[in-house]
């Protein structure tokens, strides 16, 4: 196996070596080795950046202000504290291209080119138009609800005074409302229930009217039931955390980065806290795809006349080929995995001629098309 891929490299290198590149449209420079008489543009390579959205669930607890009478209508799993609990619900794994400020190259045309470039200000196209990128279609949101549905609304789904109270914290206000009265209310409410289901009430009804009133006292039910049980609400946040990993020395060690830090009583944390949260973090293990590219590149920097070659003249242009990565976050039991390209990860590389055709996919920087 090592012997092909030695052959292999040699006859690549045997090709490269009769191109003439003496009428070329294009040629590339590193930065530093660039006339500033010439034309052109710059370029840069593509870096890969992980994205990540974490979404948690915030709980809210509020004790309630009967909650030491709850024997009273014998509630059970009362709220004793008030209190807030965080909860992970999911970490969304995406990744993006962003440029790399260690890879800007300067592709000096010697002719007139077509050149487009991807917003990251790596190549996109040579030669031809960039290809037109339609935009998904707008989906339509909920019409918005006209002054009169709002006040119709507010007054099919009333909310009891106290409880609207409660929540303000303003119920000390209300002196005449004892637990003992509150009570009381609770059993008139259910009585007024099972009038509703026996049909014991003034007038005809349609079912689904009586499905309604039944909701409405039961909501009131609730309502009054949470002065002694509490009250528990929760909320999705969202918070988005972005990591652009170097490739090691050793590109088959997994690397352990951490995003950020998490505990259920304080939620979601910056790294640089001071908090002794649990860290959240991501293991990147590389499946060594470029591997075989990369001793070919090492072959080319070891023959001199190639080397020559290059500095007299550049190459066609420089590109990248990525490396296929997993990521994975283990936390709290939960296993979050996603396997795609870490174009960092990968190996730079070159074309010593210059097709006259050329694309590259936007998000790698990888060839798609060379004519």
């Amino acid at each position: 196996m090592k012997r092909t891929i030695k052959h292999t490299v040699l006859y690549i290198i045997g090709i490269i070596l009769t191109l003439s590149v003496s009428a070329q449209d294009y040629r590339s420079y590193p930065i530093d080795k660039i006339n500033f008489n010439t034309t052109g543009v710059y370029y840069t390579l593509p870096k890969t950046e992980i994205i990540f959205k974490v979404k948690v669930e915030k709980i809210q607890e509020n004790k309630g202000v009967y909650a030491d009478y709850a024997y009273l209508i014998g509630a059970k799993n009362i709220i004793i504290n008030d209190a807030v609990k965080y909860k992970i619900k999911d970490i969304q794994i995406h990744t993006r291209p962003v440029g790399d400020n260690e890879n800007i190259y300067f592709l000096n045309t010697l002719k007139e080119v077509k050149v487009s470039k991807t917003k990251e200000g790596a190549l996109l196209t040579i030669g031809q138009e960039a290809p037109i990128c339609k935009e998904a279609p707008h989906k339509k949101g909920r019409k918005p609800h006209n002054p009169k549905e709002l006040e119709e609304e507010a007054i099919n789904y009333p909310e009891i005074f106290e409880q609207k109270l409660l929540t303000q914290g303003r119920l000390d206000a209300m002196p005449n409302l004892t637990a003992s009265k509150a009570v009381e209310k609770i059993e008139e409410l259910r009585e007024k229930q099972l009038d509703v289901l026996s049909g014991n009430i003034d007038g005809t009804y349609m079912n689904n009217t009586v499905e309604y009133m039944y909701k409405q006292l039961d909501q009131m039910i609730n309502g009054y039931v949470s002065l002694f049980t509490g009250e528990s609400t929760s909320e999705e946040l969202e918070y988005t955390f972005t990591l652009t990993p170097e490739k090691p020395l050793i590109v088959e060690e997994d690397l352990l980065l951490g995003i950020f830090k998490f505990s259920e009583e304080e939620g979601v944390l910056e790294l640089n806290s001071n908090s002794t949260a649990p860290i959240v973090a991501v293991k990147i293990h590389s499946l060594n795809t470029t591997k075989e590219y990369e001793k070919i590149e090492e072959q080319k920097k070891k023959d001199e006349n190639l080397q020559k070659l290059i500095a007299k003249k550049g190459v066609g242009l420089y590109y990248r080929i990525p490396e296929m990565v997993e990521l994975s976050i283990d936390f709290e039991g939960k296993h979050y995995f996603k396997t795609t390209h870490l174009t960092q990860y990968g190996v730079v590389s070159y074309m010593l001629d210059s097709p006259k055709k050329i694309s590259f996919k936007p998000q790698t920087g990888a060839l798609e098309r060379v004519e």
